[in-house]
């Protein structure tokens, strides 16, 4: 049996509010050298955000036979600063005990790279000097935060929600939230379905066998 699963299906009126989710996303991501100052969240990410929007703005990027390189370079910082094991524990939830310890760390490894490779690849095709403003943090927790931003796509304004925290001494984006739709929401109500019918093994090869796909 083929297991089939519809990556972050959208309604028509969210896909320009989910193509900004996906510059924000990407662009809190791209923080190459700076040190995140750890008391202050929002900072941190404006530092991140500048950073980010100056390399995809970067012409030397846009030279013939580029895209690769860029490409390769956006994949590396995203592994680097967002936690996907974050991500994917809260993405599975209480389905995460049902998956053996060899299993979540392949997990993490196959949905962080497709996530990577797939929302990369969109942002390369659809950037076009959209701008970012963050606006502050609130605290929720120690070591948790939520920075709150606005992306202007297109000439509409979208606010977008950065939840954050601190792993190593340094603050890391683990969710995406724009028009209260969270990543983490979208990706679990998914995987609770097919979960139900089927194992991790088969979950891990369905997302592994999406990589790269359209």
């Amino acid at each position: 049996m083929r297991l089939s699963i519809r990556m972050l299906p959208m309604r028509d009126r969210l896909r320009p509010a989910l193509r900004a989710a996906l510059l924000l996303a990407v662009a809190v991501l791209l923080l190459p050298t700076a040190a995140a100052r750890a008391d202050v969240p929002d900072a941190a990410l404006k530092l991140t955000v500048d950073e980010g929007l100056r390399i995809l703005q970067d012409p030397g990027f846009r030279a013939e036979g580029q895209r690769a390189a860029q490409h390769r370079r956006l994949c590396e910082v995203v592994y680097r600063d967002f936690d996907f094991a974050e991500f994917s524990k809260r993405v599975l939830a209480d389905q995460w005990a049902r998956f053996s310890a060899d299993q979540r760390v392949e997990f993490v490894e196959v949905f962080a790279r497709f996530l990577a490779e797939h929302y990369i690849s969109r942002l390369q095709e659809r950037y076009t000097n959209e701008a970012v403003a963050v606006r502050g943090a609130e605290p929720i927790a120690p070591g948790r935060a939520v920075v709150r931003t606005d992306v202007t796509w297109r000439g509409r304004e979208f606010p977008v929600e950065v939840r954050m925290h601190l792993s190593a001494g340094r603050w890391k984006a683990y969710d995406v939230s724009l028009l209260g739709i969270s990543a983490v929401q979208i990706y679990r109500a998914q995987f609770q379905a097919v979960l139900r019918t089927h194992s991790p093994a088969q979950v891990i090869a369905l997302v592994r066998s999406r990589i790269g796909e359209p």
